[in-house]
């Protein structure tokens, strides 16, 4: 009986590694070639990579297009730095031009956006007869990565005149995963492994690429009835005369990463936060002035802060830039008036935290008269 069943299982083992050879040699062979193979939920984004100085970066010299959120793809192209840029270019360690230094997190990289449409572009535009503008930003940095990241290509000998430092809520809650190990910032290499892993399962298999997308549209349906619920609640209507507008608004203005600054519920160990942050950021004025490098600090809303009070974060941060004498630059004028709903679908991403094309408009418009060019 035991030898029966061990054959039996041998049977089905045998018959999974044929469909998984089979399935291996049909998606590379064939299957890769056609439209539907192309899906942003499972694009290897191999640009994306990790840096064992500063945690993670976008590769230099690429040229590729990125899909973001729900819908939206944008062109990507960096320079010799791996800053995002207008085109493939090699930059100069000291530049014939005064040099702008910004430094953020996806907002300034620019989501969802050609480099054109977003705040780095239009700087860059702007300012191309005075300025060298660089935009070091990346999606999901923080403080100690805006530290880290700019001393070392200080210490490489890249010389900078100006640098606009940006900060926004989520920056504080990032701050709290990012792990140290002796002077450099690093990624878990387990989470590298189980990535990689996972990115050669869904690139190689039909079988995990159909799954996937099951998976992910039974997430997406999951998350977006728990926020109608949620978004019903809150607005006191019932689950079904919810809009989509009143469920994406509630995702909107309730983010955890940013919706902490007016609920200190959401993450209790938000001190914690400000705390890391403050220290790093402190190191990178120091680094700064050391080089000679005017200092402008510049402080956005979310959504949440548009709509609510923010209690925790301004004042912290407003506080901090008079104690170093910086030029505090708030931006959260701009984003204000009666209807906070309707400014907020006006100026941001639909369902998203980050500004469209109007909201960097405003931005932009803010910026050039609060900075001395």
């Amino acid at each position: 009986m035991f030898k029966f069943k061990r054959k039996k299982y041998s049977i089905y083992f045998i018959f999974i590694i044929f469909i998984l050879i089979f399935d291996y040699l049909s998606s590379n062979i064939y299957f890769k070639k056609k439209d539907f193979w192309k899906s942003k939920t499972v694009n290897n984004l191999y640009w994306r990579i990790p840096s064992n100085i500063y945690h993670h970066d976008i590769m230099a010299n690429i040229d590729v297009i990125e899909p973001w959120g729900f819908s939206m793809k944008k062109r990507l192209i960096t320079n010799s730095l791996g800053f995002r840029d207008y085109q493939n270019k090699k930059i100069k360690k000291i530049s014939s031009k005064k040099r702008l230094l910004l430094i953020g997190d996806s907002a300034i990289e620019g989501a969802g956006y050609d480099y054109k449409y977003t705040l780095g572009g239009m700087l860059q535009n702007y300012l191309e007869e005075k300025y060298e503008v660089l935009n070091s930003a990346v999606a999901s940095y923080s403080p100690s990565i805006y530290y880290k990241k700019i001393d070392h290509f200080i210490n490489q000998g890249y010389k900078f005149d100006k640098a606009i430092i940006f900060l926004d809520p989520s920056d504080i809650i990032d701050e709290l995963f990012i792990k140290w190990e002796g002077n450099n910032i690093i990624l878990d290499e387990k989470e590298i492994k189980k990535k990689e892993f996972y990115d050669f399962l869904v690139n190689n298999f039909i079988i995990f690429r159909t799954f996937l997308k099951i998976s992910d549209a039974t997430e997406s349906l999951k998350n977006f009835l728990k926020l109608r619920y949620k978004a019903s609640k809150k607005y006191e209507k019932s689950f079904f005369d919810t809009t989509s507008e009143d469920t994406m608004f509630y995702r909107m203005t309730h983010v955890d990463r940013s919706a902490w600054t007016f609920d200190n519920q959401i993450f209790k160990n938000f001190n914690e936060g400000l705390a890391k942050s403050e220290i790093y950021l402190d190191k990178l004025i120091k680094i700064l002035r050391e080089n000679d490098i005017e200092i402008n600090f510049v402080l956005y809303p979310h959504p949440s802060q548009i709509y609510y009070k923010d209690l925790y974060h301004y004042p912290f941060w407003k506080s901090w830039a008079e104690k170093n004498n910086l030029n505090f630059i708030s931006l959260y004028s701009d984003f204000d008036g009666k209807d906070k709903r309707e400014i907020i679908f006006d100026t941001f991403i639909y369902g998203d935290l980050h500004w469209n094309k109007n909201g960097t408009k405003i931005v932009f418009n803010s910026l050039i008269k609060k900075i001395s060019f």
